[in-house]
């Protein structure tokens, strides 16, 4: 076990995918506000370190999935860990964390409650609505002793009033269940420019790119953001508004105090996916 004299030191885990790093990144810092005196290391995707800039107790490890196991755990015993929260808990990080545990290491894992959701999805309206991510991420660090009193299911990000200088505009989901018509969209962000609004247009390669860059020339006030992912999440923190779908571009834009509207399409409200 980690002796008492050591600053303690916890080792996060969340290798994917990049919405679901945005949300235990919220986390991660309120918890490292409400615990100084502890030092905490997020090992995940390499796009999400932007998240992690500025923050005195925590740093940031960025992994490379494609890489043997074993040259993903020499890189985190490197960060001394005293103490492993495996937000992601899978095969990859239970075989991670297994071996911190028998190191000695006070180990706590994500509880995902799947047999929960089965149960939620066949019968909706009976059912409860689950536990939020963000919680079940809060509570897997809790379980280490790191409470997160800051962390509340009543904090929102207020939205600015209108008239907006500058508005996100992400039509794409991973998923096609979660995505609106994207000419639907297209109308949303036409309307919204036409009112003097500058819109950004977020998307993907390929035919996202190409589809967004026709609409750069229905009007001089939407363009597109930049390719580069770190100019990407600058262009989002100045944003007033960014209008989504269920995906990693609503869960950054709530990481850096953006305020959201997104579409929901398939994920069910009360699966506990926000």
């Amino acid at each position: 076990m980690a002796g008492n004299n050591i600053q303690q030191r916890v080792l996060c885990l969340r290798f994917s995918a990049l919405g679901d790093a945005a949300i235990a990144a919220v986390v991660i810092q309120a918890c490292a506000a409400d615990n100084p005196q502890v030092h905490f290391v997020f090992a995940g995707p390499p796009l999400t370190a932007p998240l992690f800039h500025g923050l005195q107790n925590v740093s940031f490890l960025p992994i490379d999935t494609t890489v043997p196991l074993r040259t993903i755990y020499s890189a985190l015993k490197k960060t001394n860990p005293t103490h492993v929260a495996d937000l992601h808990s899978v095969l990859r990080t239970f075989l991670l964390r297994t071996v911190f545990f028998f190191r000695g290491l006070p180990v706590a894992f994500l509880h995902k409650g799947r047999r929960a959701r089965r149960k939620m999805l066949a019968q909706p309206v009976a059912s409860a609505p689950l536990r939020p991510v963000y919680l079940r991420y809060a509570d897997t660090l809790k379980r280490l002793g790191f409470a997160t009193p800051s962390l509340s299911k009543v904090q929102v990000i207020p939205f600015r009033p209108r008239p907006w200088k500058q508005v996100g505009v992400a039509p794409f989901a991973r998923h096609r269940g979660k995505q609106w018509e994207p000419e639907r969209m297209h109308k949303v962000a036409l309307w919204l420019a036409e009112q003097g609004t500058q819109v950004l247009l977020f998307g993907g390669g390929g035919r996202e790119a190409a589809l967004l860059e026709r609409w750069t020339k229905d009007h001089q006030n939407i363009s597109l953001a930049p390719e580069r992912f770190d100019l990407q999440f600058q262009a989002v923190a100045a944003l007033d508004v960014m209008i989504s779908m269920d995906s990693a571009n609503m869960h950054f834009a709530s990481a850096l105090g953006v305020p959201v509207l997104s579409l929901w399409g398939a994920t069910h409200p009360k699966a506990g996916f926000y």
